[in-house]
């Protein structure tokens, strides 16, 4: 991914990372990784979880719209 990326909204520089998914048999909140994927044999990728940022999504009901954010909650800053 290219790292010169800027954001629409505050004009400054984006980071690259990933979404992650991991469950079995249920529903998470889906969360947010800094970096490249990195291969893990056992369990897909490896992940450490206190590096995740929960993604959370706001909707605009008359078109259907969806933004999505991924902010560390002020507790994690």
């Amino acid at each position: 991914m290219d790292e010169s990326i800027k954001c629409l909204r505050c004009h400054t520089q984006m980071g690259a990372g990933y979404l992650t998914d991991a469950t079995y048999g249920g529903t998470l909140q889906q969360t947010w990784a800094e970096g490249t994927p990195k291969k893990s044999f056992w369990m897909g990728l490896k992940i450490t979880r206190t590096e995740l940022v929960p993604v959370s999504t706001l909707r605009r009901p008359q078109c259907g719209y969806l933004e999505s954010y991924a902010r560390r909650r002020p507790s994690e800053e």
